[in-house]
C-alpha cells in the first residue's frame, strides 16, 4: 500500500480559505477497516496567521474525489466517550439543537506522518469516532479514552480549491464534491489528527513521499503492494580536505576552518557530501562543497549572499513553498530552482566557530542561471545563501588536497 499524496495540494502551499490566510501544515494518512479492506483517506492540517487550525479531508470515493473542510466545534448539548461509545448506526444525536441520523461508527487509525506529526500523535495511534451526515454538512465525534472531540464539516467543490490554492482547475484530483458518497472512508479520525496540529514552519517532507510512511502499513490492506523503500544512499567521496589546509582557489587564499558530512534527501534519491567551510586572510567567508548533486569529482565554490534585498527578505516559511522550476531574481537575473532537498549534519570536525554553521537539520534548494549556482539552506532561525561556479577538482587539489597548502 502506498501512502503517497494523491493531491495537487502539498505540505506547505498556502492560500486564502474561508477569508483566512492559511498554511497547510502537516498531512496524515489515515485509515478504518470494514470486512477485511482498509479504506484510506488524507488530512491536511491547515493553520491560520492566528494560530487557528482545521482540517482538509481528502477522500478517493467511488464517485471520484471529494474534499471537505473540519472545524473543531463546541455542541450545545455535549456527551461524555461512554455515552458515544453507546452510539450505533441509524441512531440519532443532537449536539447543536437538530438531531441527525449516525451513519457510520467505526474506528481509525494513524496510517503514515508527512513531515513533523501533530503534537502527541505518532503512526499507529487509534481512535474511535461516528459520524452524523445530513447532507450538506457532517458532524464527527471522536474519542480515545476519555476524551472527546466535536467536529463539523462541509464540502469543498473543485473550484474553491483551485482558488484558496492557486491549484489549476484541472489538476488531477480536485474532483466533484457533492458529499462523501461512503462514510466508511470519509470519517474523519478526530483524537487522532484533527485539534493537534502543530505547524511545521518547515513542511519540506511532502518531497519525500511521506518519510516516516514506511512504518505505517497494514497487513489487512487487500492491496499486496507495500509502501516504496528509502532510496539507497550513495556515499560521500572518499577523497577528504583535512581542516587547517590553506591555498589559493579563485586568486584567494583560504584556509579550511571545518568539515561537515552531510546526508542530502531528495524525491527518490539520497547522498552523502563533503562540505568545507573556508575562510581568507581577510576574513571572507566561503562553502566548498564536493558531490553537491551527488558527483564524487563535482566541486563548487560558493560564497555568501549579502546585500540583496531579492532575498534577504525571503522567509524560511516562503522558502518552503518553492517548488522545482521556480524563479529566484537575483542580482537583475532570474536563477531558476532545479531540486529541493532536506539536509542531515551527520557529522563535523575542524573549529568549532566553523561547524557551528551545520545545524543537524536544515532543508534547502539549488538554483541556476548558465554557469552560476545559487543554494539555499534554511532553518526556523532563517535562511542563508550561497553563491558561485564549479571549480575543477584538480584545482582543488592543488590547492588544498592532502599533503599539499598545509600552514607552515
Amino acid at each position: 500500500m502506498s501512502f503517497e499524496n494523491p493531491t495537487p495540494l502539498i505540505v506547505g502551499a498556502t492560500g486564502t480559505l474561508d477569508g483566512r490566510h492559511v498554511r497547510v501544515a502537516g498531512r496524515v494518512v489515515m485509515g478504518m477497516e470494514e470486512r477485511g479492506e482498509t479504506y484510506v483517506w488524507n488530512e491536511f492540517n491547515v493553520v491560520d496567521s492566528f494560530g487557528r487550525r482545521s482540517t482538509l479531508v481528502f477522500e478517493e470515493s467511488e464517485a471520484g474525489p471529494e474534499w471537505k473542510l473540519f472545524k473543531m466545534i463546541e455542541p450545545l448539548r455535549s456527551m461524555s466517550a461512554s455515552e458515544a461509545a453507546a452510539k450505533r448506526v441509524g441512531a440519532t444525536v443532537d449536539l447543536d439543537g437538530t438531531s441527525t441520523r449516525i451513519t457510520l461508527v467505526a474506528e481509525s487509525r494513524v496510517l503514515c506522518i508527512e513531515g513533523q506529526g501533530p503534537d502527541g500523535v505518532e503512526v499507529g495511534d487509534v481512535a474511535k469516532y461516528f459520524n452524523a451526515d445530513r447532507g450538506d454538512r457532517m458532524l464527527v465525534v471522536s474519542w480515545t479514552g476519555e476524551e472527546i472531540e466535536f467536529f463539523e464539516g462541509r464540502d469543498l467543490s473543485a473550484q474553491m480549491m483551485a482558488e484558496a490554492f492557486g491549484l489549476p482547475g484541472d489538476a488531477p484530483a480536485l474532483g466533484r464534491t457533492s458529499g462523501f458518497s461512503r462514510d466508511t472512508s470519509a470519517a474523519t479520525g478526530g483524537n487522532s489528527i484533527i485539534g493537534y496540529v502543530v505547524f511545521a514552519v518547515f513542511a519540506f517532507f511532502s518531497l519525500f513521499s511521506c518519510t516516516r510512511c514506511n512504518q505505517g502499513t497494514t497487513s489487512s490492506a487487500p492491496s499486496r503492494a507495500t509502501a516504496p523503500l528509502p532510496a539507497p544512499k550513495k556515499a560521500a567521496p572518499l577523497l577528504r580536505l583535512n581542516p587547517g589546509a590553506q591555498g589559493t582557489l579563485a586568486q584567494i587564499r583560504y584556509t579550511i576552518e571545518g568539515h561537515a558530512l552531510v546526508e542530502i534527501a531528495r524525491v527518490g534519491a539520497r547522498h552523502d557530501e563533503h562540505e568545507y567551510s573556508l575562510t581568507s586572510g581577510a576574513g571572507e567567508r566561503a562553502l566548498l562543497i564536493n558531490a553537491l548533486n551527488g558527483l564524487e569529482k563535482e566541486w563548487h565554490l560558493l560564497l555568501p549572499v549579502t546585500g540583496s534585498a531579492e532575498l534577504l527578505t525571503l522567509s524560511p516559511q516562503e522558502a518552503a513553498t518553492r517548488r522545482k522550476g521556480a524563479p529566484i531574481p537575483l542580482g537583475g537575473r532570474t536563477f531558476r530552482i532545479t531540486s529541493l532537498y532536506q539536509a542531515t549534519t551527520r557529522a563535523t570536525d575542524g573549529a568549532a566557530g566553523a561547524t557551528a554553521v551545520w545545524p543537524a537539520l536544515q532543508y534547502g534548494f539549488i538554483a541556476q542561471d548558465g554557469a552560476d549556482w545559487l543554494v539555499a539552506r534554511w532553518t526556523e532561525q532563517g535562511v542563508r545563501f550561497f553563491r558561485g561556479r564549479t571549480i575543477a577538482e584538480a584545482d582543488v587539489l592543488t590547492a588544498l588536497g592532502p599533503g599539499q597548502g598545509k600552514p607552515r
